[in-house]
């Protein structure tokens, strides 16, 4: 799979995402989805996907930048193959990316090393974060996320929890009453999914019990 077969599938799809075009980022995104169909032969990434499918999870990702600010300092956790971190941090965004396996964190330090972006790359677990606390976080395909990110000590006072789903519902229920709803967007061409940013409570007491 090729950066010129999936830069058209970007062009083409852009404007159903509400993507602005920008020829030098979808460049970019293109040679990152190419290594990233290159890796995923020898190791399990996103599954096997086509060009079309590949530039449309891209094209999410860039959606879900529209529910942050410029200045945030963001924390993709689970990261995996790179959705939504990566497309991020290739579109200017300050992201940190935390994933625990190292051969997916391998495949993530190199496509930084090819691309231009702001990002770095955690071996780590979220449980493991100690001290450092960012004003965003993202997340995807990650199970039970309500009972992994506990009082969200990782985030500021009124951080922002953005959550590619197919369960809002369910997930604001178990985030209640640590975090509220602000916004949601559905996610073209898909019926369930949507991208939900959750606001910190900023009256939530840590010492309360939460799950």
């Amino acid at each position: 799979m090729s950066e010129s077969a999936i830069l058209p599938c970007l062009e083409r799809l852009a404007p159903e995402f509400g993507v602005p075009p920008d020829p030098a980022l979808f460049s970019r995104i293109a040679a990152y989805l190419a290594e990233l169909a290159r890796w995923n032969t020898s190791t399990n990434l996103v599954g096997r996907l086509s060009e079309e499918e590949l530039a449309a999870h891209a094209l999410e990702s860039l959606l879900g930048s529209t529910l942050l600010d410029p200045a945030d300092r963001v924390l993709d956790i689970g990261s995996g193959g790179g959705f939504p971190g990566v497309p991020l941090a290739i579109a200017g965004f300050d992201v940190t990316l935390l994933e625990p396996r190292e051969r997916r964190a391998a495949f993530l330090r190199h496509v930084l090393r090819k691309l231009p972006g702001r990002a770095t790359v955690r071996t780590a677990r979220l449980e493991d974060l100690a001290g450092d606390r960012f004003s965003a976080a993202t997340v995807r395909g990650v199970g039970d996320l309500a009972r992994l990110v506990g009082p969200a000590d990782f985030l500021e006072d009124r951080g922002k929890l953005v959550a590619w789903t197919a369960g809002a519902a369910a997930l604001e229920r178990g985030l209640h009453p640590r975090f509220a709803v602000e916004r949601r967007l559905p996610i073209p061409r898909s019926e369930r999914r949507e991208i939900v940013l959750f606001r910190k409570c900023s009256t939530w007491n840590n010492a309360a019990p939460h799950g």
